[in-house]
């Protein structure tokens, strides 16, 4: 039997996907490589915002209509939301996020799932065996969150937070080390609320992590300001085996507008942390979600997102036009930006996020990096640029690369033996 995972949305959801695929071939079952080729496909859907529902919606229609005769069990954050709704788009079966962690059941008994988010267990683990060629694994710790941010549904798809008890966390994560990974991506819906329900922290846990043997490095997920303490700073900053890149989410650089998301900081409390951490870690890189043309959000407060960014020197931006979401306190608000406009600001936001991370590839001429071999003859270094180089390496080997250049805004570099 030939089945093929299909993953939208988080790197939760990919996470998830590795998860289950590896208990699947251990049955017998095979990975397809297309979707012509399979019997069974597993759609992990998202529905973060109106444009990912749609388009997962629009792949099982589609998928329906070139393959009648395949089976399709979505599952993931639209599946909670739509539930049975989702047969009418082609699906055969629905399981919820709250039965995703039976969902090798329903796969092999063709059965729903149906249970909601709050009431389910924690689902996903360490891979039983390596499925793909791939270097980096996604390794759930975590899931589900509480922060209730007035344009977000994910706490109301996601369920309470629930967090991998500390020794299995570290259990299955040797595990993963023993099947060949030398990244692991530690990743949850909200990660800095790790350990939350069980009585410890993130930080915690990267302590137990790092001081396991072995040739690897850790890549952290998204962290709220608030939750990257002095503790967390200094780990990073006196351990490699921590990637120095982070991913602090911003969303407004606005006191105003952060206040309507019922977000927990300040544009002050985003830049001196951003500004802490570079202090600290030598070379790393800072990753910031932005949301453009939230309720209330005038072109005044749109050039304080702006500003903000360019302070802390942001390389990485991630701008996302708000999206109403059914069910959030900001579907509600006054004051709706025109849809024209919200992606006519995060156009803006993406040309300045191209720009300072150009900025930041030139600085980096002339800088040796460890990278981790992809495919392609390429690898990303620890703090998250991506470099190209000059030889054929097989993938997943740490080697030293010397950045001479960029070109059509990539960064090339020479082999250091």
């Amino acid at each position: 039997m030939k089945i093929l995972f299909v993953t939208f949305g988080c790197k939760v959801n990919t996470g998830e996907d590795q998860y289950y695929l590896s208990i699947l071939l251990e049955k017998g079952f095979i990975e397809a490589k297309v979707i012509e080729e399979a019997d069974i496909v597993v759609i992990n859907t998202c529905a973060v915002t109106q444009v990912a529902a749609k388009k997962s919606e629009n792949y099982i229609t589609k998928v329906r209509k070139i393959m009648p005769n395949i089976k399709i069990i979505v599952t993931g954050c639209l599946a909670e939301e739509a539930l049975t709704q989702l047969k009418n788009y082609g699906a055969d079966i629905i399981v919820s996020n709250g039965s995703k962690d039976d969902l090798i059941t329903h796969i092999l008994d063709l059965s729903d799932g149906l249970i909601k988010a709050d009431n389910g267990g924690f689902s996903g683990g360490a891979i039983k065996c390596k499925t793909d060629t791939k270097t980096r694994a996604f390794f759930k710790i975590q899931d589900g969150c509480d922060a209730f941010c007035s344009y977000c549904i994910i706490p109301t798809l996601r369920g309470k937070p629930k967090s991998m008890p500390l020794e299995q966390a570290i259990h299955d994560f040797k595990k993963l080390l023993l099947l060949g990974y030398k990244e692991i991506v530690l990743v949850g819906i909200h990660i800095g609320l790790y350990g939350k329900d069980l009585g410890y922290n993130i930080t915690d846990l990267l302590d137990h992590l790092t001081n396991i043997e072995g040739d690897f490095r850790i890549r952290l997920t998204s962290l709220e300001v608030n939750e990257i303490s002095d503790r967390l700073l200094q780990l990073i900053k006196n351990n490699n085996k921590i990637c120095n890149h982070l991913h602090i989410p911003l969303q407004s650089g606005s006191d105003k507008i952060l206040s309507l998301m019922n977000r927990q900081y300040t544009r002050k409390d985003y830049i001196d942390t951003v500004k802490k951490a570079r202090v600290l870690i030598d070379d790393i890189t800072i990753g910031s979600d932005i949301i453009a043309g939230f309720p209330h959000e005038t072109i005044e407060d749109f050039q304080k997102s702006l500003q903000c960014l360019e302070e802390a020197q942001t390389e990485f931006y991630h701008p996302f036009p708000y999206s109403e979401r059914k069910g959030t306190k900001a579907i509600k608000m006054d004051k709706q930006v025109d849809k024209k406009e919200r992606e006519e600001r995060s156009k803006i936001l993406r040309l300045q996020g191209k720009t300072a991370l150009l900025n930041r590839y030139q600085k980096s001429i002339g800088n040796t990096y460890q990278i981790l071999t992809e495919k392609g003859n390429k690898g990303h270094a620890s703090n998250y640029l991506l470099i190209h180089f000059d030889k054929d390496i097989p993938t997943n080997q740490f080697i030293n690369v010397k950045i001479t250049h960029t070109d059509n805004n990539k960064l090339y570099g020479t082999v250091i033996d």
